[in-house]
């Protein structure tokens, strides 16, 4: 027992995992991990300096008499130790039925909630969790199987933030996570318990062989250490290598958004050329750090938002949708992530305009008509108005948003133009293209609104009629 105390004790030094004049809340159920944990906390308490809690929870997944029975036990452990004692329940089930979470879901959230309230009301700065090595393997385990990143081939770290959103946050940060045990077996608990004279009681979570997590230990586990006896080390080796990884990330990181971020109220901007020049991997993290920054702590960047970002770098410009209704946009200059969802411009459903006459379509009011040949050769007024040659433009005059392989002659370029390499040297952001109305005469397009006009349908001496078109945004007044 000695020896294991004082590898826990050179483990919590080691990595910092418990901090001297700590107010900690030991989170026990009961089972063989966490009584151990007690135990050894609890003994190694005045030599660490900390004050020491003890909290119990109950999910309501086991009988009334079985769930009394575990917080009695608790309870009387606690009480031999000379530690405060709080407890607290919550209905998982009912929770799986109104949040449609899986059961293992639910009973962590409950749980949490509730020892951040008691951590808040305790002035307890941190919550002292029984994960063990086993435990940190199956995780390391867990995330390679769900293609995580090397921050998710961590596994468990001896000391980690607060990782909830804000519904389990009462006031600031929240509380740390500590996991003095990383470095014990979950053989050598039970050991500790029987020497201690402990009877453990059945932890209620590792009843829950639906779960994704138990499934992993009590199936996936045992095959794979036919492979490897030695599979905990292995895998436990790969949260340690990419620790070390994620480290050096992080640093780097840490200097490029010093160097480069400028944090506004609502957004986080890069200039894009130094953006450019940081690695892949340290430019996904400045993504991270500003999704963060902008959406709190919980905010997730998924490798899809990354890849996406990448992309939109190698095509020079572009936007992407985040998390929490953020928004990445990068430009020529700079790379920006701000508050607000990505607006993608609907399609335009095509349309016959009225000539002359008032034509409304998707958001916007199309004005057409017939007027004099004007003096000289006026190309309208504004980006939103043209005026076409009646006669070259013909009837049918309709409205559509763009198509594959549509070509266009602009005026004064003397030759044909794909619409497609018209609105990128425009630089119309890929998310609006599709909302650019496009003006079709019977023989193609003659005019695209607030771009080109087509050489074949501009006015030329002599021309007979001409059809004035104005675009109007819908509410912006005709």
């Amino acid at each position: 027992m000695k020896a294991l105390q004082s590898r826990v004790l050179r483990f919590v030094r080691r990595h910092g995992v418990l901090n001297p004049g700590e107010r900690a809340l030991l989170a026990v159920s009961g089972g063989q991990d966490s009584s151990a944990l007690l135990l050894i906390v609890s003994r190694l308490a005045s030599e660490m300096c900390l004050e020491v809690a003890v909290a119990h929870f109950d999910h309501r997944l086991r009988s009334r008499g079985e769930a009394r029975d575990d917080e009695q036990a608790v309870r009387t452990m606690a009480q031999a130790l000379g530690l405060p004692f709080v407890s607290g329940s919550g209905d998982a089930r009912a929770r799986v039925a109104r949040r449609h979470e899986s059961i293992e879901e639910a009973a962590r959230n409950l749980r949490f909630a509730f020892l951040a309230r008691e951590a808040k009301r305790l002035k307890a700065g941190v919550i002292v969790l029984g994960h063990t090595r086993d435990d940190r393997a199956e995780t390391v385990l867990l995330h390679l199987l769900r293609g995580s990143g090397l921050d998710g081939l961590i596994g468990l770290r001896p000391r980690s933030t607060w990782p909830f959103g804000p519904a389990y946050r009462q006031a600031g940060p929240g509380p740390a996570l500590a996991r003095p045990l990383l470095a014990v077996t979950r053989a050598e608990t039970g050991r500790y318990c029987r020497e201690a004279g402990v009877s453990p009681r059945e932890d209620p979570t590792n009843l829950l062989l639906e779960a994704t997590r138990n499934r992993l230990r009590h199936e996936l586990m045992p095959s794979l250490r036919r492979f490897n006896p030695r599979l905990d080390d292995a895998l436990c080796r790969l949260g340690d290598a990419s620790a070390a990884a994620v480290a050096h990330l992080d640093a780097a990181a840490d200097d490029a958004w010093q160097a480069l971020s400028s944090v506004q109220k609502r957004a986080v901007v890069f200039p894009r050329n130094a953006f450019e020049e940081l690695s892949p991997a340290v430019r996904a993290r400045l993504l991270q750090r500003a999704v963060r920054r902008l959406a709190g702590a919980s905010a997730e960047v998924e490798a899809v938002h990354v890849e996406a970002l990448e992309a939109a770098l190698g095509k020079r410009r572009g936007a992407i949708a985040l998390p929490q209704a953020l928004t990445a946009r990068v430009g020529q200059r700079e790379v920006r992530v701000s508050r607000g969802e990505l607006r993608v411009s609907q399609r335009i459903e095509e349309t016959r305009l009225a000539v002359p006459g008032r034509t409304g379509v998707n958001g916007w009011w199309i004005v057409a008509e017939i007027v004099a040949p004007p003096p000289g050769q006026p190309r309208g007024r504004g980006r939103l108005e043209a005026l076409l040659d009646a006669d070259a433009a013909g009837e049918p005059l309709v409205v559509r948003s763009r198509r594959a392989g549509d070509r266009m002659r602009p005026l004064g370029l003397g030759g044909e133009k794909k619409l497609q390499d018209l609105l990128v040297d425009a630089k119309v952001p890929q998310e609006e293209r599709d909302g650019v109305p496009v003006v079709c005469a019977p023989w193609g397009i003659a005019w695209v609104v607030g771009q080109r006009l087509d050489e074949r349908a501009a006015l030329r001496e002599g021309s007979r009629g001409v059809v004035r078109l104005r675009f109007r945004r819908r509410g912006a007044g005709r």
